[in-house]
């Protein structure tokens, strides 16, 4: 964990569940070692921070890379100081895959947005298969999560952080076989699909 996300979560994790009036439901269902990929619905530009609210461990996330090209060196260098690191969506980053493979076999938490961009509350969850694949080469368990809110996410709204149960390796892939990626994200954005099911 860098000292940045360090001193930021331990500054801002109350300001967040406060500002948000954030209620967190299964953290007991976090693991409490090992590398696993945290997989969840993406809200709005709140989410990273708020997930490093409630998860007691540091999360490493995968950030789309328009995020370090785009917007001036600093938010580039503020990003990376935060353990963020990018990946070229729809073109088979295979460094940031490699990245991601690193995180999970150190024992690190990976946390992924399989969307890929913003989704409104009430919209179905359809991952793409990046998770599952980085799950798969990593041979790491998946732990679905998910953001809610009723209407739009910001400051004083009232904000859900609900952490499934972890769906262990050889459940995603029973055989092991790569082959199986799509069954896996199907899984993965059905124990989601659940979570949003239940009320703020």
């Amino acid at each position: 964990m860098s000292g940045l996300y360090r001193t930021g979560k331990l500054l801002l994790a109350p300001v967040l569940r406060a500002g948000f009036r954030l209620r967190v439901d299964g953290a007991e269902n976090i693991p409490a070692e090992g590398g696993f990929v945290l997989c969840c619905n993406h809200r709005s530009v709140y989410d990273p921070c708020l997930l490093a609210a409630a998860c007691p461990r540091p999360i490493r996330f995968m950030a789309k890379s328009e995020l370090f090209e785009e917007h001036g060196k600093a938010v580039k260098k503020l990003l990376l100081a935060l353990d963020a690191f990018p990946v070229r969506r729809d073109s088979g980053d295979a460094e940031a895959v490699r990245t991601a493979v690193s995180v999970l076999k150190e024992g690190g938490v990976l946390g992924i947005f399989p969307q890929g961009r913003c989704v409104p509350e009430g919209v179905l969850f359809q991952a793409k298969a990046g998770a599952a694949l980085i799950a798969e080469k990593a041979r790491v368990p998946v732990l679905p999560a998910c953001v809610s809110c009723q209407g739009p996410l910001r400051p004083l709204s009232r904000a859900a952080i609900r952490f499934g149960t972890v769906i262990p390796y050889a459940e995603l892939f029973p055989d092991g076989a790569r082959k199986r990626v799509r069954e896996a994200s199907r899984k993965i954005a059905e124990q989601i699909n659940l979570l949003l099911e239940e009320k703020v």
